[in-house]
């Protein structure tokens, strides 16, 4: 049912002559970042890995987007035509997209592409028409979502790397950049093959079948970059012309690697987290060292009070609780700190040994596999501690303070570290966690209503005489998982352009 703009419900109101019960609704709740948390983290990750997200970690789909529209400008040229409509042009580019994931599919069911589920039954079909109501449908399913070019997928980095850029006349359609052509040129020698076909020469509804995109599948794989692709991928990312914050990152990265004699993931994060681990970078890279250890451990505190949030929301299942209640269940799974007479002593005591940021954020991952044991009460504490007890750093201007940045916990815990400790876990279950669900589920479901979005319950927890209780037809859900901080897609593309030759995998 369509929703009624503000002056048709006054007028409604104003003609009813008696009272009547609105429709029956059926909340539909929003898991993400319910504590308003998340964006210091991926400002944190644009000082460090700018120009990327987690999804774009292959060379290919850059590639192939930014051919399509070289490929779409120059038939439109070949036409002779004044003008061409640039929904005509976005057609083109779309079609190739598809045919390009559908062809991959084909070859591996498991490629790391998005679109798997939206492309489900053309899995199934013999063949599919780029063309009328069907295809224009998967179009606009497709825009914002599991399109290559996407915000959500490759679109942001194919610009900022710079394989494409807007028309200086017409906003809508892109343009491969000089930068580009030579990798360009060296993909498009290896598709020559199919370049008569009607996908790939004119515009205009086509038919391609699935043994044509089965076909194709192998000579554009992503696997089969070409030396030409991952020199100007290499370029981009690294290159004089990159943000001079990304070069030192690729640079720390390398060394971190080498350090590790391994470019698996969790393993490099660690060692580029500083200590514990041993790895000490040049001095030239100290400061891309000491931002990406305020990453994790701004990652940490995040994951940690979404933790503490996730294990309210399993122990208020019951039935209603207060927050002394709620203080008193989780000290009393923290027997080990019992005997801590402040919150200082109690904090200091708290903290592991020989354990960093990226050691804690899995301690708090494991233990959340099952949230009702005696593992995530303490694993959240000591995260808690090991982030308040690190340096304090220089206040970044988007770190506002509704955002609870670090600087705001840790004044806010020093003006209470020698108090009682049961009034600080409160202050942290009252302030850290349950006042940031409602003041960001208000906002965001306000900021929503005004603009006619979505209508998403946010507000997880409630107050009533009883106590702290879960709002109505609320379900744990999934628990809290790491941000990504975009180290896999460096990872990735740094290998697929051969930096990392000679290291294991």
């Amino acid at each position: 049912m369509a929703q009624l703009s503000l002056s048709e419900l006054t007028a409604a109101a104003a003609a009813a002559d008696d009272p009547s019960f609105t429709p029956a609704s059926v909340p539909r709740f929003s898991g993400i970042d319910p504590l308003g948390l998340r964006q210091i983290n991926f400002d944190l990750m644009d000082q460090v890995i700018p120009g990327l997200n987690n999804v774009a970690r292959h060379i290919r789909p850059f590639v192939l987007v930014a051919w399509a529209w070289r490929r779409a400008s120059q038939l439109a040229q070949s036409q002779g035509t004044k003008t061409i409509a640039a929904d005509r042009l976005q057609d083109f580019v779309d079609r190739i997209e598809v045919i390009y994931v559908w062809s991959q599919f084909l070859r591996d069911p498991d490629a790391d592409l998005p679109g798997r589920q939206v492309l489900a039954n053309l899995l199934q079909a013999q063949q599919w028409s780029f063309g009328g109501s069907a295809w224009q449908q998967r179009r606009n399913i497709r825009r914002y979502s599991t399109a290559l070019s996407a915000p959500v997928n490759y679109g942001p980095a194919l610009k900022m790397l710079g394989w494409v850029q807007r028309h200086p006349h017409y906003p809508d359609v892109l343009m491969a950049t000089p930068a580009a052509a030579p990798a360009l040129d060296a993909f498009e020698k290896q598709i020559t093959d199919r370049l008569g076909h009607p996908a790939f020469s004119k515009f205009g509804s086509v038919t391609v079948t699935a043994d044509e995109a089965r076909k194709w599948s192998k000579a554009w794989a992503m696997d089969g970059v070409t030396k030409a692709e991952a020199r100007a991928m290499s370029e981009m990312l690294y290159g004089s012309k990159a943000p001079v914050c990304r070069q030192l990152a690729g640079e720390l990265i390398l060394a971190s690697a080498k350090r590790a004699s391994s470019i698996q993931v969790e393993r490099l994060r660690s060692t580029m987290a500083g200590p514990p681990s041993a790895f000490k970078p040049p001095d030239h890279l100290l400061n891309t060292w000491e931002a990406w250890r305020r990453i994790q451990v701004r990652q940490l505190f995040r994951l940690s009070l979404e933790a503490l949030f996730y294990w309210t929301i399993v122990n208020l299942e019951g039935k209603p609780k207060g927050t002394d209640a709620l203080v008193d269940m989780f000290l009393n799974q923290l027997p080990s700190l019992s005997k801590q007479t402040s919150v200082r002593k109690w904090l200091a005591a708290a903290i592991p040994a020989a354990m960093g940021p990226a050691e804690l954020i899995k301690k708090i991952e494991k233990a959340l596999e099952a949230p009702a044991g005696s593992d995530l009460a303490p694993s959240i504490t000591a995260a808690i501690a090991f982030c308040l007890a690190e340096p304090p750093q220089q206040v970044n201007d988007f770190e506002r303070p509704d955002r609870l940045p670090l600087f705001r916990a840790r004044q806010e815990a020093a003006a209470r570290e020698k108090g009682p400790i049961r009034e600080f876990m409160r202050h942290i279950f009252e302030s850290w966690v349950l006042a940031q669900n409602v003041y960001w589920s208000v906002g965001r479901g306000l900021g929503d209503a005004r603009a006619q979005g979505k209508t998403l319950l946010r507000l997880k927890v409630i107050l009533d005489e009883s106590g702290w209780t879960l709002a109505p037809g609320l379900s744990r859900g999934s628990p809290p998982e790491p941000t990504p901080d975009r180290l896999r897609t460096m990872i990735s593309l740094a290998r697929e352009c051969g930096l990392f030759n000679g290291l294991p995998v």
